[in-house]
């Protein structure tokens, strides 16, 4: 049994460096679109664009947002280790001087996925603080501590609902 189990480790190892191997020979997700466009919504002047991305057993939930310099760039919220997404409605809300959006999940747990202020190549995800991607789904992201900002609910109106359904997913 222990023999079965390391020679099933050490075949994944050898996966996953072909795979990096084969991104270090030239090919790279850089330019990769998502997978599945959910929405596009204007906060501001500011575009921000929902997406899921699926990898061979991985999925991403994210969204991006165009820089300064018009580059897109990208901000997972919630990663999954199977190939799929849970059905999710996302809440979109701004400030009301359109610097700043929160995204609310229906996901018991993940209730609060990001927080961004425009313009900035940051957003607080439950990874922590992250900078921007500029691909839907990063090599590597991990853990992290940070608090969300708090959101008066005063001074924010909801600019979206974004419903997901795994099971009618376009692609």
């Amino acid at each position: 049994m222990k023999h079965l189990l390391l020679g099933l480790m050490l075949a994944f190892q050898v996966g996953c460096e072909s795979e990096s191997s084969g991104q270090a020979s030239g090919v790279t997700a850089a330019s990769k679109d998502p997978d599945i466009i959910l929405e596009s919504v204007q906060v501001g002047t500011r575009l921000a664009q929902f997406y899921v991305d699926l990898g061979s057993d991985s999925a991403v939930l994210g969204f991006s947002v165009e820089n300064d310099a018009g580059q897109q760039r990208y901000f997972p919220m919630y990663g999954s280790t199977y190939r799929g997404i849970p059905s999710v409605t996302l809440e979109v809300f701004a400030s009301a001087s359109q610097e700043e959006m929160w995204v609310y999940s229906s996901w018991q747990g993940y209730e609060l996925l990001a927080y961004h202020r425009m313009g900035t190549d940051q957003s607080m995800t439950q990874y922590g603080e992250i900078t921007s991607f500029d691909q839907p789904t990063p090599e590597s992201f991990g853990g992290g501590t940070g608090r969300f900002p708090e959101m008066n609910t005063e001074e924010v109106y909801k600019v979206a609902n974004i419903k997901y359904d795994r099971n009618n997913a376009a692609r």
